[in-house]
């Protein structure tokens, strides 16, 4: 609770906490008992906005993981120490698994879920709570009340499918339990059984329970009637009739039916239209598609590993020989015990794609990035030993979480079939295979004291237990809490929400906002539905842009009073929508004489051509065949059918790609481009609307607007407790860029020095290159500027600090000495400014 995000996070989190405060529909396959429990702590005074309050659910659930996570390990101890009478029993029993529970608490994957409001850590709670039923059943099972235990265990499956499938997973270990409660001696005919009863069940939910019955209600409603009133007269007659085991498997799956009823919220929330409603599933049919995730195409044959078409990962399968090498290098290796080594070892740092850091990290990373955590392995060799010393006190239990442990993570690394590159980093996903981990960690410090105690057999081997369960709490937990608090805090960090509030900022009053991916949509959306932010602007992600629900609700629908989006398709043609082939060629947008006169444009010869003409490029490429999107064809229409009445913008963080072309008609405000009926002049690299770019990066609000107001905040980036991970360094190049441009653009029209001054000494106490660093080639041209206008002290402070950076670029990479940035260039120049001509003959001649 103490390092948990005061506001909005980025990713999913900014959806999923607009969706519980409005109760709307999130992207597939949705989350209802998520959202279910977000709108509860919505309404709990616990925290002072209603982000944060979301948030906390996952603090909160992660706290009774660990709890579970304790309680699972003791148990699972008790069986081979069932009665501990002596300290150093009860050292070893109730003691050692704290160094477990503690040891998740405190991993890098499990401490980030913690604080965010996402799905990962309800998943992981609703799943350890599963597996210490199944242990609190496992010690009751004579007794016939202990079938209420497996009751609540499918109840519990039931729910956490409506907040992430995690927790089905968990049904092989749960029946691996079960099996060894019942079967002393193991034969290969009842395992094999065993496990065809466990694939089977797992099969009712997966496929059954969660897609079949819904799909069967729209084509074929009678069939589950049938099921429904086979299954509650089955229920009835083995009541009736005393069979046990029929009775509990039947009200097994009507609970984890009844469990799995949280997604009527879906399709009840998709038909009163809410502001956010993915897929607009408010029918059967459109349920099925929302539950199979069809947008996002079919789930691939885990036995083709090297199966996405797109070029960027068809250009990374050409690094691997074959689906095998791909699967090993990249989908193992790199996709999982990468993870799991960044938990239990040491991550080297926070930029995508950071590899393990046995003992120190490798160097050139960069202050930002690189971490200075060290668990020097302890985590992991303790962990191994524990896995050793379960199997050699109870390898049937072994067994069970071992199946927990690789289903978790191998299976699914199998099973996700991830190509490369990925967007982020999904460790994530992984976090059960973490979680059966950890429990080891408990299991191999009640070893070690074990071991102790055996080789000391006089009274002083209480002291030494004791100091053996000090020591490892203190190396392995406590050392992990002391490493990672920094990196996890993010107490600090409103990066998320300031930079969705500037960028909303940069509008006028009725704008349409193309926006790219999750980060510049999702806090936008939280803004927009929670604060009230802005509610004016549609915001258009280019990405849905491609799917017809989403056009038509832009088109159809006026979320909180918005203005409906223009466009001028109508509905058929919308759905029957798909790639257009496409050759490069010019199009043309109508301008009207009134228009120009509102940009204050006056040239005749401008104005006289009426139009705006641009080479719009195809996007998309199969072969010979050239084409464009369905997004590129939208952003086109929306254009050409808004006649230039309301302002339309392209975020900043959009790539040029997206732009159809219209890169010489797009003018810097603020954090976005807008589009405007006349062409950069001269393609100058400062077209921007001057006084709007004063104004949002000079006019800072002590606390925020609703309505259009210029002004950006900046809170904490000048603030060097704060941990400010990867997305939110990158963010900061826009804001530098902003910047940059309102400097350079008061020098090349101004010729103002003092003004050129002015904002990069802001940029400067806003976003502090010690804070926050800025990459050297960007640092290298604001020491310019300082020059050219005469700021010698200053340019002299930033060269100096510049200079053991790019020699240091030089000794890692020799051979970079290609263009106007590369370091050699740059040290060249930086000297001969300097006035050290010696040193810039040296590096000329290099």
């Amino acid at each position: 609770a103490l390092t948990v995000q005061p506001s909005v996070p980025f990713w999913d989190c900014g959806e999923f906490i607009a969706v519980s405060y409005s109760l709307g529909v999130p992207h597939p396959p949705g989350a209802p008992f998520f959202i279910i429990l977000g709108r509860i702590a919505t309404l709990l005074p616990i925290a002072e906005n209603i982000a944060k309050r979301v948030n906390l659910i996952s603090a909160f659930v992660s706290a009774l993981t660990v709890m579970f996570l304790y309680l699972i390990t003791v148990r699972l101890i008790l069986r081979w120490k069932p009665e501990p009478r002596t300290l150093v029993d009860k050292l070893a029993v109730y003691g050692a698994p704290i160094v477990g529970a503690l040891t998740l608490a405190f991993s890098d994957t499990f401490w980030f879920n913690a604080v965010e409001a996402e799905v990962y850590a309800t998943s992981l709670f609703l799943m350890s709570f599963a597996i210490w039923l199944g242990m609190v059943w496992f010690e009751k099972a004579d007794k016939i009340e202990s079938d209420r235990l497996i009751l609540l265990i499918a109840y519990v499956i039931g729910l956490s499918i409506g907040v992430h499938l995690l927790s089905i997973l968990t049904i092989f270990t749960l029946a691996l339990i079960v099996y060894f409660r019942f079967r002393e001696r193991i034969d290969l005919k009842s395992f094999t059984i065993m496990g065809v009863i466990a694939v089977g069940i797992f099969f009712l939910i997966y496929k059954v329970i969660i897609f079949w019955i819904p799909s069967m209600l729209d084509d074929m409603p009678a069939v589950p009637l049938i099921i429904a009133i086979a299954v509650s007269y089955g229920i009835y007659y083995a009541y009736q009739h005393r069979k046990r085991i029929l009775f509990t498997f039947l009200m097994g799956v009507f609970l984890v039916f009844l469990g799995y009823t949280t997604y009527a919220l879906i399709i009840i929330r998709a038909n009163d239209r809410p502001a956010i409603n993915e897929n607009a599933p408010d029918n059967l049919v459109a349920f099925v598609k929302y539950l199979e995730r069809e947008q996002y195409g079919e789930q691939p044959s885990p036995f083709k590993r090297r199966w996405s078409q797109e070029p960027t990962h068809q250009e990374n399968y050409q690094k691997y020989s074959s689906d095998w090498d791909f699967f090993i290098r990249y989908q193992l290796n790199h996709m999982y015990l990468r993870y799991f080594l960044w938990n239990f070892v040491r991550r080297a740092g926070d930029i995508q794609d950071a590899p393990v850091a046995f003992i120190k990290a490798e160097s050139g990373w960069g202050k930002a990035s690189e971490f200075p955590n060290k668990y020097f392995a302890l985590p992991l060799l303790v962990g191994l030993f524990g896995l050793y010393y379960h199997y050699r006190k109870d390898w049937k239990m072994f067994l069970s979480y071992l199946a927990l442990f690789i289903v978790t993570g191998l299976g699914l690394a199998v099973y996700l079939n991830m190509p490369e590159p990925q967007p982020r980093e999904r460790d994530y996903v992984f976090v059960g295979s973490f979680f059966a981990f950890a429990i080891w960690v408990g299991i191999g410090v009640s070893g070690l004291i074990e071991l102790v105690a055996e080789a000391i057999k006089t009274e002083i081997r209480k002291v030494y237990a004791i100091a053996v369960l000090g020591v490892s709490i203190f190396v392995v937990p406590f050392n992990m809490l002391v490493q990672n608090w920094d990196d996890h805090d993010r107490s600090g960090n409103y990066v998320p929400w300031d930079y969705s509030y500037n960028l909303l900022q940069s509008c006028e009053k009725d704008a349409i906002l193309f926006t790219n991916g999750d980060n510049d949509t999702f806090p936008l959306w939280y803004l927009q539905v929670v604060e009230g932010v802005r509610r004016d602007v549609r915001v258009v992600n280019l990405s849905l842009l491609n799917t017809d629900w989403y056009i038509l609700q832009l088109k159809h629908e006026e979320p909180y009073g918005a203005k409906k989006v223009p466009i001028s398709l109508s509905d058929n043609i919308i759905r029957r929508l798909g790639l257009v082939q496409w050759e490069p060629r010019d199009v043309s947008i109508p301008v009207s004489r009134e228009v120009y006169e509102k940009f204050g444009i006056k040239d005749t010869s401008i104005i006289n051509q009426g139009k705006i003409t641009f080479r719009m490029p195809n996007t998309i490429q199969f072969g010979e065949i050239k084409a464009i999107r369905v997004q590129d064809i939208m952003v086109r229409d929306i254009i050409e059918t808004n006649k230039w009445e309301r302002p339309i913008y392209f975020a900043v963080t959009v790539s040029p790609d997206n732009f159809i072309g219209l890169d010489e008609y797009l003018r810097m405000e603020g954090l976005a481009y807008r589009v405007v009926p006349f062409k950069n002049p001269k393609g100058s690299p400062t077209f921007i609307h001057e006084d709007i770019m004063r104004q949002c990066l000079f006019n800072e609000p002590e606390g925020f607007y609703r309505e259009p107001r210029y002004g950006f905040k900046f809170r904490n980036l000048d603030n060097p407790n704060v941990h400010f991970f990867e997305t939110d360094r990158n963010l900061m190049q826009n804001y530098r860029n902003a910047f940059l441009k309102l400097a350079i653009y008061y020098y090349e029209n101004n010729r103002d020095t003092s003004k050129v001054v002015e904002v990069l000494d802001r940029m400067e106490s806003k976003i502090p290159n010690d804070v926050l660093p800025m990459d050297y080639r960007l640092r290298y041209d604001v020491a310019r500027l300082y020059e050219i206008v005469g700021a010698r002290d200053k340019f002299m402070k930033i060269a100096k600090e510049i200079e053991p950076i790019a020699l240091e670029q030089i000794n890692r990479d020799p051979m970079n000495i290609y263009g106007e940035y590369n370091p050699y260039v740059i040290l060249v120049n930086l000297y001969e400014m300097m006035g050290e001509y010696q040193k810039a003959m040296v590096s000329r001649k290099l």
